[in-house]
């Protein structure tokens, strides 16, 4: 199942940064993202209301907590830095992998320091490896 759900988060990033780099240049990006957020909206409870299983919604949203505000900042600010980020001329070949990898190395530090994971050589080398492939990339 753990493939499946891969070839899903691989598939649906590589249509996020197509549908991005092909959103027309002048429709106001503010309005653009708000009718995207609208149609996931509508999609969300959609699925949830077909979702099996017994839903109670007292119970449910009081498990919630700052995380799923905290998540709808993040998602704004990686729609708005990525619309820009090709409105801008970026190459969408590169756009994904140059973001995708520095976001990497900043998670395995937050990785180490906030959440205690551990490092092996194989993670150092890739660590490396990631550095040199960023420097390869933006090289001009």
């Amino acid at each position: 199942m753990q493939l499946a759900w891969l070839s899903l988060a691989i598939a649906c990033t590589v249509a996020y940064h197509i549908v991005l780099k092909l959103t027309p240049a002048g429709a106001n990006p503010l309005l653009s993202l708000l009718v995207t957020y609208a149609a996931v909206a509508t999609l969300f409870g959609a699925l949830l209301l077909a979702a099996p299983g017994a839903f109670e919604w007292r119970q449910e949203i009081r498990l919630l907590n700052w995380t799923a505000v905290a998540l709808a900042v993040a998602i704004v600010g990686l729609d708005l830095g990525f619309l820009f980020l090709y409105r801008s001329g970026y190459a969408v070949s590169l756009g994904a992998l140059v973001t995708q990898s520095a976001a990497a190395l900043l998670l395995l530090f937050v990785g180490v320091a906030v959440f205690r994971e551990r490092l092996s050589l194989a993670n150092a080398v890739g660590l490396a490896m990631c550095i040199a492939g960023l420097w390869l990339v933006n090289r001009r």
